[in-house]
């Protein structure tokens, strides 16, 4: 997914019906193991889980929030531009990824928590010691994560909700001094920006580049004091299994 408008809105209907069905197909295939209890923080009706098994239902539960965040932004890349500015998408897009990690991170715990536990059914003190031990162990591992991550989640409330400008709106005069081109897209201007460093270019354009750059694309002048990387709809390849 790009947040490009040009991008083909028949393209995002057919990924959006895909990932739905795939969804729902993996879903009723597995229907009497209730896997969509772990997107709503229950275990599954398993009655016993093996390590193999944990994995399978926790990889298969963060690959469904994947493609249920993915769809939630094809949604947002089918509104019309008169609704939702190219910059507003950036923005919904950025804190959409954010909540869907925050969101997998916590969906494992009922089911590793329930395995860990399991030890305890061994019918031993030293069985039920080191399930408790296990299951103890990793809640600390998993409010680390938490706190490590709850620093970055509240910069990015803090960007999304006082959506910092790069720059001021140039004039026509300004424009016409370096003969209304663009120097990203090498076309007209298209509502252009007066970044700090007196360089004009795109709204469009600038705020794209500024999705993965800090700096004017012309000079180098810091223009930006952080780097937005899920502006652009991305998606994070990481498989969150614990």
């Amino acid at each position: 997914i790009t947040l490009q408008e040009r991008c083909s809105k028949l393209q995002c209907a057919w990924l959006l019906v895909y990932l739905t069905g795939s969804s729902l197909l993996l879903y009723y295939t597995f229907h009497s193991q209730s896997l969509y209890y772990s997107l709503i923080f229950l275990n599954p009706t398993v009655d016993f889980m093996n390590f193999w098994e944990v994995l399978w239902i926790v990889g298969v539960t963060d690959f469904i929030l994947k493609f249920l965040f993915m769809g939630f932004k094809c949604f947002i890349l089918l509104v019309p531009s008169f609704m939702m500015s190219f910059k507003s998408k950036g923005y919904w897009y950025m804190l959409l990824e954010e909540l869907c990690q925050y969101y997998r991170m916590f969906v494992p715990i009922p089911v590793w928590f329930r395995y860990l536990i399991g030890y305890g059914e061994l019918d031993s003190v030293l069985g039920r010691t080191l399930g408790i031990l296990l299951g103890l162990l990793y809640l600390i591992l998993k409010l680390l994560s938490f706190f490590g991550q709850l620093r970055n989640f509240r910069q990015v409330l803090r960007i999304f909700c006082t959506r910092p400008h790069y720059g001021v709106t140039a004039s026509k005069r300004q424009c016409s001094e370096v003969d209304d081109i663009c120097s990203i897209c090498q076309a007209e201007f298209q509502k252009p920006i007066l970044l700090i460093c007196q360089h004009i270019f795109c709204e469009e354009c600038i705020s794209l580049w500024f999705n993965r750059e800090k700096t004017c694309p012309l000079c180098r002048t810091v223009i930006s004091d952080h780097v937005n990387k899920w502006k652009d709809g991305a998606t994070s390849m990481h498989l969150q299994i614990f």
